[in-house]
């Protein structure tokens, strides 16, 4: 038996409720979260730098071309579960799905201004919920510490002591497994170059990025311009290429704010 045809007053309502996303999404304010990328950039002390070149140009060819070489962790960036684990989802396997979510910003300014090594804890999250009430699930959840303000500077950045340290804040295991476990959310987002705070990474331990992508989660590290965003009632949009396979790739990410 083959189905009935959609009855043209569904199609019509579909129709005026596209309209209305559309109408929505284009009286919104639109924040691009995304440095732009390029050789010297602050990136993973252990990477090698970008390398770029023209390979053609519109004086000489009639059309310009570039050949890029960086990794995949590079810049404003996504880190799919195979940046750590094994046999874990790909860029490409992450669903288009995903990557429109509900926003939420926690937000660290005053407490980082105060210590660098500041950590995200329970408490920021007990306290951003008596504000404006539970973590949705399925949602977006960025850290914001104001990090970025020191971009491009990779020394602002790693921020380090005499004795080599890093001191740059990040997330504690306790709190990701909070959001993932009992809230549910989808993925995380930082300012910094790493999820861990900086004298994790100079210790050589990165538990908290290795708990978040071992639970199937994914992030965008070193996002910028958090501070112009709501704690809550934006959307994220994060988008990247396709590459079969990849365990990390630079993307373009934008907080959408309802008029």
């Amino acid at each position: 038996m083959t189905s009935p045809p959609v009855p043209r007053q569904n199609a019509a309502v579909t129709h005026l409720s596209l309209d209305l996303a559309l109408t929505s999404l284009t009286t919104a304010r639109w924040i691009d979260l995304t440095h732009p990328f390029e050789p010297g950039i602050p990136h993973f002390v252990a990477f090698p730098d970008e390398e770029r070149a023209v390979l053609t140009t519109v004086a000489s060819d009639g059309f310009l071309v570039h050949r890029f070489s960086h990794v995949g962790q590079w810049g404003t960036h996504v880190d799919p579960p195979s940046h750590f684990i094994d046999g874990g989802r790909t860029v490409d396997e992450i669903p288009v799905e995903q990557m429109l979510l509900p926003l939420v910003v926690l937000d660290a300014h005053e407490r980082v201004a105060a210590d660098p090594d500041y950590v995200a804890d329970l408490t920021l999250i007990h306290e951003h919920e008596r504000l404006y009430g539970r973590v949705p699930e399925g949602s977006f959840v960025a850290f914001a510490t104001g990090w970025s303000s020191r971009w491009p500077s990779s020394d602002a950045m790693q921020n380090r002591s005499a004795d080599g340290v890093a001191h740059y804040p990040g997330w504690s295991v306790e709190t990701l497994r909070f959001l993932v476990e009992e809230r549910g959310i989808v993925a995380v987002g930082h300012e910094q170059t790493d999820t861990d705070p900086g004298t994790e990474l100079s210790a050589g331990r990165v538990d908290a990025e290795r708990y978040l992508l071992g639970a199937d989660r994914w992030q965008i590290e070193m996002l910028a311009s958090l501070d112009g965003v709501p704690a809550r009632g934006a959307l994220m949009l994060a988008s990247w290429p396709k590459p079969r396979g990849g365990s990390g790739f630079p993307a373009r990410c934008v907080a959408i704010v309802p008029a």
